[in-house]
């Protein structure tokens, strides 16, 4: 009898050991670090990418910022992640104050001033992901082949 009370005491110490690295080993891809969370609006909330991959709209208007997202009209733009515009180099000096920036500081710096964008609308048609500011390129287009 101890013999097989001790197999069956092995038997549920073994399945249970399974059962507990399969569900630490199920969480434990999960991540709580701020640069892959979304942050406000300012990475686009639906995503990045291109939705409309076929024309690009061109969108005029005066650029304003409510400290969580960009918009003309009611139009939210697409920029990138807070961690990309906060971390990397502007292509060139949108702002015209004579300094390249960091992309979010040149984005700043046009808030308040009329601006011409160029992207693909998202989220019926709610959201444009910016490919081009001012004639100028923001950042490489998913699908270059409609912009020369």
């Amino acid at each position: 009898m101890k013999k097989y009370l001790g197999m069956v005491i092995a038997l549920v110490a073994i399945i249970t050991t399974g059962s507990v690295s399969a569900i630490v080993f199920q969480t434990s891809s999960l991540s709580a670090d701020k640069s892959q969370l979304l942050i406000g609006t300012l990475d686009g909330g639906c995503g990045g990418g291109c939705h409309n991959q076929t024309n690009m709209t061109e969108m005029t208007g005066v650029l304003t910022y409510d400290e969580e997202t960009f918009t003309i009209g009611g139009t939210i733009l697409n920029f990138g992640c807070y961690n990309y515009l906060n971390t990397t180099t502007s292509p060139y000096d949108f702002d015209n104050d004579g300094t390249i920036e960091t992309r979010l500081n040149e984005l700043l710096g046009m808030v308040g001033t009329s601006i011409t964008v160029e992207g693909y609308l998202r989220c019926q048609n709610t959201r444009l992901i910016v490919f081009w500011i001012n004639g100028l390129q923001y950042r490489d287009s998913c699908n270059s082949k409609y912009r020369p």
